[in-house]
């Protein structure tokens, strides 16, 4: 069955795209928002495992009770591998004031008051620069045994068994907020480079503005799935969403190239026969994406799971965006371009 018919008018399929548009704009940065993963913003990572179920509900509120802890979140996990908690902060505010008044000191009576603060009890050069390493080795030491003292108290509330395992994974705020800036950098480079190659192969404005348009629709649904579903940004999921830029290029050149290169029959068969293939390229990548999804969700491979979940995201938005936001505006280009000859 043919989805697009002759003398129709295309501008309506537009109306669609452009209130998702809006809303996932205001999902992903307005309400409930993007949440950053910790090695962007800073901060430490807890991951629990265990072959008998976790309370993390009861995790989280024993933390908020007993520890002072930023931006706290603890999520549970269950599959048929078995069942874990991820517990993430982004600082102590305690440990997090000593480093900053580390890197702010400015002479050796400051960084031994630190020193005696922290609890640091062996030898003290006389060399300014010396104390500084010591206290930084000595902070690392504390955030060490304060992430071990977290351990033992979820231990001995909850009782977890021998089999119980801890992984830890801390970064700190500024090598964050470095990888943050180079992720940006980077995503900006290339959807640069991107649209330049576009508008070379086409030659044309509207076509090369309305790929580009479909790949942002893209990339917003996907930010917008991924808020809602709280998976989040992370030098993970960053490298996905370029990937996603990349499918829906394909899709998008692919249709386009039919409409505006090939002569053969009327431009609503190209248009058709071009839907039918990009849906069996969509669909078929939708597939594969989805046993990705579940097989890391049964072995608990949260990197994959996200990655997965993301590209799953972004596959969706690819059908909307190709084919009721890209296709009925080259038709409706064609059609203008064609009265005004």
């Amino acid at each position: 069955m043919d989805f697009f018919k002759e003398n129709e008018n295309y501008k309506k399929w537009l109306l669609l795209p452009g209130i998702l548009f809006i809303v996932f704009l205001f999902v992903s940065f307005v309400y409930p928002g993007l949440t950053p993963g910790i090695d962007l913003k800073g901060g430490t990572n807890i991951v629990i495992r265990s072959s008998s179920p976790i309370d993390a509900q009861g995790i989280q509120t024993l933390l908020e009770q007993e520890v002072d802890l930023t931006d706290l979140t603890v999520t549970g996990i269950s599959s048929p591998a078995g069942y874990g908690v991820i517990i993430e902060f982004s600082e102590n505010p305690e440990i997090a004031s000593l480093e900053k008044r580390i890197d702010s000191a400015n002479s050796v009576e400051e960084i031994n008051a630190l020193l005696t603060e922290i609890g640091f009890l062996g030898e003290r050069p006389a060399e300014f620069q010396e104390l500084v390493q010591i206290a930084r080795d000595s902070l690392l030491d504390k955030k060490n045994e304060f992430n071990l003292k977290l351990e033992e108290l979820i231990s001995s509330k909850f009782n977890l068994t021998a089999d119980t395992k801890f992984q830890s994974r801390e970064i700190g705020a500024s090598l964050g907020k470095t990888f943050w800036d180079s992720a940006i950098f980077v995503a900006f480079i290339g959807f640069i480079l991107v649209a330049l190659v576009i508008f070379v192969f086409f030659r044309e404005i509207f076509p090369s503005i309305a790929v580009l348009a479909s790949a942002i629709f893209d990339v917003l649904c996907a930010l917008a799935l991924m808020s809602l579903f709280k998976v989040p940004l992370s030098l993970a999921t960053i490298p996905t969403l370029l990937m996603l830029v990349g499918y829906s290029i394909d899709t998008d050149i692919m249709l386009t190239s039919r409409l505006l290169k090939r002569k053969g029959g009327t431009v609503i068969e190209r248009t058709n026969e071009a839907m039918k293939t990009g849906l069996t390229m969509t669909l078929t990548t939708i597939a594969a994406v989805t046993s990705m999804l579940i097989f890391s969700y049964f072995v608990q491979i949260q990197v994959i799971f996200q990655i997965a979940a993301v590209l799953l995201f972004g596959l969706i938005g690819d059908l909307i965006g190709t084919w009721l936001m890209n296709a009925p505006a080259l038709l409706w280009y064609i059609e203008k371009k064609k009265g005004s000859k």
